[in-house]
């Protein structure tokens, strides 16, 4: 029988993912140290040879001859002085090293986030550990059905230079979302399943004024300046595995809601729109910054659904793409302008009332749990005191003093994080009015609390949410204990997540 601590078990994993970057190093008022050489020129097209020495705060190392290393994303290129970058480990043969990284999931490739622009080098990380706690995939995985990256925060050396705080991060991919390996048959005929896109690309050579497909494949403009990367499965690019996605601009019916409701999740749809709003999240709401996915495309129904999957989060909490809001001067995008010039597919849903409920009833979830004002501050503060406490600011602040170039940083990271924080709880107090919640409706909300057991709960466990809306079917008791808190009925019952 289940008791109130299974209960609360997705809370607790929560809690867990959030100490990737918070607690567990917190403890130990230290950050791991990560020292990457490399040879050669940096860009973003080509890897070039380097090694990794990472050693965590317990003294754990890992030492790896064999690394690959490219610049990721636009920012990275006009940041050399501190720059993002994609890892690759290798073995001795020269194959893919799955290793799994001061606790993050077993793999072969990584992300190592400078947060050049972000002020306060957390932004991305907050805000992904939100979306985590809030919103989980519409079916199950090996982990849990987490929709959005993990990390750890590390001090980083290049090539014996001190750089400041990184976040080792893992990456959005096929092995996270479960997305379908292509089928290869005896005669080397390939059936693409599973795909995944990006929205938005800086490959060279693709033309976003015309509409079509470039580098072989691997990017696509659907519309005037509305491109796209094949991520999955980058190996058989071709016009079969971009199917799903073009038969969804070509379609002329991509912005009626039945068809959204057909091609979507409209709960993911809903997450997706809550994170942006909450944490005006500016630079994601139009054509780039997030993924697109679907699991199979060879089937029909549930599993040729598009899921979306947020990315670089690095504006979020008020911040803007070039680190120029700070020191209390913080965006002034409006929770109402979310609902203006709204993109695919959200601009089909955000007119419908059924759309409205839905987005009200997970912002009432969401402001008990992870967008609660205390939640969001614990987080920002665990990261400070972090920062602070193991002397990495100070360090940060020392190097970049003495350059000539330096990223973006401010000297009194606790007044500025504090500022971040009175801006959040303003925030937070907009959406309870663009919603017309009350704290006696939020409170009469949370005294619901009905404990589930295995006796309570009959098969089949559909679970619905409070719309009616479907979210799994024939659920398990991992499916239950991975669900982001919220309300629910399970098999016919009104059921509290907490």
């Amino acid at each position: 029988m289940k008791n109130l601590f299974t209960l609360i078990k997705v809370a607790l994993a929560s809690a867990l993912v959030c100490c990737f970057a918070t607690g567990a190093n917190a403890s130990e008022k230290a950050l791991p140290q990560m020292r990457i050489t490399y040879t050669g020129a940096l860009n973003n097209s080509d890897y070039i040879p380097g090694t990794l020495l990472l050693t965590a705060v317990d003294g754990t190392e890992w030492n790896i001859p064999n690394a690959l290393f490219r610049t990721r994303g636009a920012t990275a290129l006009n940041y050399s002085m501190k720059p993002s970058l994609n890892m690759k480990l290798r073995d001795e043969l020269d194959e893919e090293l799955d290793t799994e990284l001061l606790g993050l999931r077993k793999a072969s490739s990584f992300i190592l986030d400078a947060m050049a622009i972000d002020r306060i080098n957390m932004r991305n990380r907050v805000a992904f550990d939100i979306w985590n706690s809030f919103s989980r995939l519409p079916y199950e995985t090996d982990f849990g059905s987490r929709n959005g990256t993990v990390g750890a925060f590390v001090e980083m050396y290049i090539n014996g230079e001190y750089k400041g705080i990184y976040c080792l991060t893992d990456k959005i991919n096929r092995k996270l979302l479960d997305l379908k390996k292509p089928e290869v048959d005896d005669n080397g005929n390939v059936t693409i399943r599973g795909a995944l896109y990006k929205h938005g690309t800086n490959d060279e050579g693709c033309d976003q004024n015309t509409p079509g497909f470039y580098n072989d494949y691997i990017d696509y403009t659907a519309k005037w300046h509305d491109a796209w990367e094949l991520h999955e499965p980058e190996d058989y690019a071709s016009p079969e595995a971009w199917a799903p996605l073009t038969e969804l601009y070509e379609n002329s019916n991509y912005s009626n809601y039945e068809y959204v409701k057909e091609h979507f999740w409209l709960e993911n749809l809903a997450d997706y729109t809550i994170h942006v709003m909450a944490l005006a999240i500016v630079d994601n709401w139009g054509n780039k910054n997030k993924y697109f996915s679907v699991q199979n495309m060879t089937k029909n129904g549930d599993k040729r659904r598009f899921v979306v999957t947020p990315w670089d989060l690095d504006t979020s909490l008020g911040g803007e793409y070039d680190g120029s809001k700070y020191d209390g001067n913080y965006t002034t995008w409006a929770v109402s302008d979310v609902a203006k010039n709204a993109p695919l597919p959200f601009g089909a849903c955000l007119a419908q009332q059924e759309f409205k409920n839905l987005l009200r009833q997970r912002w009432i979830e969401g402001s008990l749990g992870a967008f609660a004002v205390d939640s969001v501050k614990q987080r920002l503060f665990d990261n400070c005191r972090l920062f602070i406490e193991s002397g990495a600011w100070q360090r940060t602040i020392d190097y970049w003093n003495t350059q000539k170039y330096s990223e973006k940083y401010v000297d009194d990271l606790e007044k500025e994080v504090s500022l971040i924080a009175q801006w959040y709880e303003n925030r937070f107090k907009k959406m309870d009015e663009y919603f017309g919640i009350t704290d006696e409706e939020r409170a009469g909300f949370a005294d619901v609390n009905i404990i589930v057991t295995d006796n309570d709960i009959t098969r089949p466990r559909d679970i619905y949410n409070m719309q009616g809306v479907l979210i799994r079917r024939n659920a398990s008791d991992d499916t239950i204990d991975n669900l982001p808190p919220g309300l629910y009925i399970i098999a016919g019952q009104k059921t509290l997540i907490k």
